[in-house]
């Protein structure tokens, strides 16, 4: 009897150096920490030459004059916020992948993070498109009071609806419940360190709870303690989850 070669094939397994199963660790990490250190950059751009956060809550007489004294750095600032929640929209997708969750709780986590920094996107792009033109009417008004009050209602109305509504409100609200979701299913997939992981959704739980009850109920503490303190260091976390998943990548693309 003529012996046929065996014609079993060994199917590998996810994550086992199969290239087309490769999880994005590299990227996402990029991406991650790229985020964090263009939101680092641009909160201190905007801090020293428009005194953010704290001008939100001037009204447009006093913001408009405010942001015509120093409006290149402004725009660069808000230019590097911009680019900041861009790299989380599409890491919120790297991260889908990298926890590798295709269950319906799973992708709803992501698209509610993607949502969040698209809202968030929206919100800055306004100091780069609309504010420069407000701006621009405003020095054209001089001393006529109706045309200045007329521009000055202008901004307190973007304000109002792209500031508090759309980057506030909804913005800080989706980026909250996908903080909170992404830390959530690290810690179950086991793709960090548990103490990192529970690190992170310890910050995440913290602002995304006082963020939009200091900024919806204008609740001064919380809303300080939420963004100046919890949210500052959650996106410091952010960075270091990015560098982790850039040596995680690194490792697998060398020993692949």
């Amino acid at each position: 009897m003529t012996a046929h070669p065996s014609t079993t094939t060994t199917v590998p397994r996810r994550g086992d150096g199969d290239p087309s199963t490769k999880r994005p660790f590299a990227a996402t990490g990029a991406l991650l920490l790229g985020a964090a250190l263009l939101s680092v950059v641009g909160y201190v751009v905007l801090g020293s030459h428009f005194g953010w956060p704290d001008v939100l809550d001037e009204p447009g007489t006093g913001a408009l004059d405010a942001y015509i004294a120093a409006e290149p750095a402004i725009r660069a600032g808000f230019y590097l916020m911009t680019l900041a929640s861009l790299s989380l929209l599409v890491a919120a997708f790297g991260l889908h992948a990298v926890v590798g969750r295709d269950g319906a709780w799973a992708r709803a986590v992501t698209a509610v993070g993607a949502l969040g920094a698209f809202a968030q996107l929206l919100g800055w792009l306004r100091w780069v498109t609309a504010v420069p033109v407000q701006a621009e009417l405003w020095t054209q008004a001089g001393a006529d009071p109706v045309a200045r009050h007329a521009v000055a209602t202008a901004y307190d109305t973007l304000n109002a609806y792209a500031g508090a509504t759309l980057g506030e409100h909804l913005g800080w609200l989706l980026q909250g419940i996908w903080a909170v979701g992404i830390g959530v299913l690290l810690l179950r997939t086991r793709q960090v360190p548990s103490w990192f992981g529970v690190i992170g959704l310890a910050l995440a739980t913290g602002w995304a709870v006082l963020v939009p009850i200091g900024t919806a109920a204008d609740v001064a503490w919380a809303e300080t303690l939420g963004v100046a303190v919890l949210y500052t260091v959650w996106f410091v976390w952010v960075g270091a989850l990015g560098l982790l998943l850039l040596g995680r990548g690194r490792r697998r693309t060398g020993t692949g």
